[in-house]
């Protein structure tokens, strides 16, 4: 079977023996080059149209990490000493180390990627934890959504939303909502959060002061 993109460059040199090269060119986008070596290689491969399947592009040399492998086990170490320490705080703990070692104290950034390159990101506390090592609790609000495949008619579910405006030191909270027959936000008066009584700030005074001279 013929792969999708070997089919469809051989569409296009197709298209190049009934049309002229400049044609082709402006069609597919191609360039003159491409458009050659694509025939070359067909003609070499005996009309094969599988040899025009796209080759992979990942470099035949690959990098490899040149960070001591001393250095991991010590950063590793000392999370297992520290759960969930920082990389920051990591770094002036690794420094008498290094020095010590004769190995270049890495940066902030360079701890961080090597915690995060590691298949268990060298995390030996999966919850968060407290200043005395006690896990804390995770507490995530419940938050009310729509249900997954509800089946409802259009205009039969709202979302509303709350603004508050402070005029004339008096909070009007409204909600503003969407009707069929007014595409823009109405506003709908809504109690307000907070308590009734509020404190007011005392208004500023108009009269400008200026000091006063004693004479005598």
């Amino acid at each position: 079977m013929t792969p999708k993109d070997a089919q469809q460059r051989l569409n296009i040199l197709h298209f190049w023996d009934k049309h002229e090269l400049a044609a082709t060119m402006d069609a597919f986008g191609v360039s003159r080059r491409t458009l050659f070596r694509w025939r070359a290689l067909l003609r070499a491969a005996g009309g094969n149209p599988a040899v025009l399947a796209a080759k992979s592009c990942t470099p035949k040399r690959a990098r490899t990490s040149k960070i001591d492998p001393r250095l991991v086990a010590e950063i590793r170490r000392l999370r297992g000493l520290h759960p969930n320490l920082g990389k920051d705080k990591l770094r002036v703990l690794l420094a008498p180390w290094c020095a010590q070692h004769a190995i270049a104290l890495p940066s902030s950034s360079t701890i961080g990627r090597i915690m995060a390159r590691a298949p268990d990101k060298m995390r030996h506390a999966p919850a968060r934890i407290d200043r005395l090592g006690r896990p804390k609790p995770l507490r995530r609000p419940t938050k009310t959504r729509k249900p997954k495949g509800l089946q409802a008619a259009p205009m039969t579910l709202w979302a509303a939303d709350t603004i508050e405006r402070v005029r004339d030191r008096l909070a009007a909270p409204s909600s503003p909502s969407l009707t069929p027959s007014r595409p823009s936000p109405l506003p709908w008066p809504c109690p307000a959060k907070a308590p009734a009584t509020r404190p007011l700030l005392p208004k500023p005074s108009s009269r400008a002061w200026a000091p006063t001279l004693a004479t005598r």
